[in-house]
């Protein structure tokens, strides 16, 4: 039986093949779905990876990605739930919990415009962050200086802002940049007093990669501004009011997930971790992959109608065959396997063909396609298109499935062939 479908098949080769170039685009357009967004999910959570350790937490009273408005719509009667502020208590309350190593305050400075000495553009970031960071921390994922400690006047910048004013690493350290108070850039913006005409000096000390725009300068220092620019008497005033923007926490890799449930739970406190990033990704691009699938079905279905339009033809031209086969003895079910051995080795043929092609056209562009990613900020990645043995299993599988599925009706038509009418037909 298969040696005959196999004849059948070589019979009508150049029909053999335009039939089966439906299932290879359809094919195609699967592999692609299929390697290409698991390749993605592979970049993010690779790139990601590289410059956040799993160990670390960054700790905020509100819901930094917000996650928990992206599930629901706010209604009147959702209780109010009062912010916590991160003051010195919350501090030293996660300080002391079991397999903490370190904590890190941090604060985020808005409002201004940083400049360049010798240069009148401003930088397209109008924010500042605060750490008391090393400059060969692993969350910068490199430095370039002499100094690795920020001083009172210190700024660390990313390889991003050297980018942008077209000046080498090397000879931007020891400039100056220029934080001054933005004027307001929207109606709705309010005029904050102390913001007016406000300027702080800092001198580049190091360049760090962090994949992004970035300013870095001193906690202490952060602060200072905070309060003098707030209208705040004191520093103590300040973190009893309004507290740090977050602290990055850094644990033990063995008690990571106790220590952000506790802080979740019993501190009632937002979380963002190496695992709820990978969570988040996975369920983004699990959701679009089976929308790009769905959608890439269409092109499933039209290959099968191809192959029900080859099969009928194939049935009328070897009607008195049939007669012949089942006037020797073959059964009903013997032609039907026949017909169906047949239309699933086109969709074999498409489903190798397809991804014999798709696999061709990954490996010549993978080096083009990772520069652009490159050129975006995917530093850590050295190349996208990977293989998936158990991917491409599945989806060869699949062809020859939905061939076998096309070829049913025509099969059972063949099947149910009278041998004494067959035999007469011209």
């Amino acid at each position: 039986m298969f040696k005959y479908a196999l004849d059948l098949i070589t019979r009508r080769k150049l029909r053999t093949i335009l039939t089966s170039l439906g299932i290879t685009i359809a094919v195609m357009l699967m592999t692609f779905i299929l390697f290409g967004m698991t390749d993605l999910q592979r970049a993010i959570v690779k790139q990601f990876s590289s410059v956040f350790k799993p160990t670390d937490l960054y700790v905020s009273s509100q819901d930094m990605m917000g996650f928990s408005s992206m599930m629901s719509a706010p209604t009147k009667d959702t209780e109010k739930k009062e912010p916590v502020i991160i003051n010195e208590d919350v501090k030293e309350k996660i300080t002391k919990i079991d397999g903490v190593n370190d904590v890190y305050p941090m604060f985020m400075l808005t409002g201004f415009e940083v400049y360049l000495e010798g240069d009148d553009t401003a930088y397209p970031t109008q924010f500042v962050q605060a750490i008391d960071l090393p400059g060969d921390h692993s969350m910068y994922g490199s430095f370039i200086g002499d100094n690795p400690i920020l001083k009172d006047d210190g700024i660390f910048i990313s390889n991003y802002v050297s980018s942008y004013y077209e000046i080498s690493d090397s000879d931007i350290i020891g400039k100056k940049i220029y934080l001054r108070s933005a004027p307001n850039t929207s109606f709705l913006s309010v005029t904050n007093r102390n913001m007016i005409d406000r300027e702080y000096v800092f001198t580049v000390q190091g360049i760090v990669d962090t994949s992004n725009d970035a300013f870095w300068i001193k906690a202490t220092k952060g602060l200072d501004i905070l309060v003098e620019t707030g209208g705040f008497n004191s520093s103590k005033e300040y973190l009893d009011l309004v507290g740090y923007s977050q602290l990055l926490v850094s644990t033990e890799e063995e008690k990571t997930l106790e220590i952000e449930e506790y802080i979740t739970k019993e501190l009632d406190l937002s979380v963002i971790s190496t695992k709820t990033i990978v969570d988040f990704i996975s369920t983004l691009t699990s959701g679009l992959t089976i929308a790009l699938v769905v959608f890439g079905s269409i092109s499933a279905l039209v290959a099968s109608i191809g192959i029900i339009n080859t099969m009928i033809m194939s049935i009328y031209e070897q009607t008195r065959e049939i007669g012949i086969i089942k006037a020797i003895g073959a059964s009903n079910t013997q032609v039907l396997v026949i017909f169906l051995i047949q239309s699933g080795l086109i969709g074999l043929i498409g489903g190798v063909l397809g991804l014999g092609i798709t696999f061709l056209i990954m490996q010549v562009s993978d080096p083009f396609l990772v520069d652009i990613l490159k050129e975006q900020g995917f530093t850590a990645i050295d190349k996208f298109f990977h293989f998936q043995p158990l991917n491409a299993f599945y989806i060869t599988l699949g062809s020859i499935l939905v061939g076998i599925l096309a070829g049913i009706y025509p099969a059972m038509k063949a099947a149910r062939l009278d041998p004494v009418k067959a035999l007469r037909y011209e």
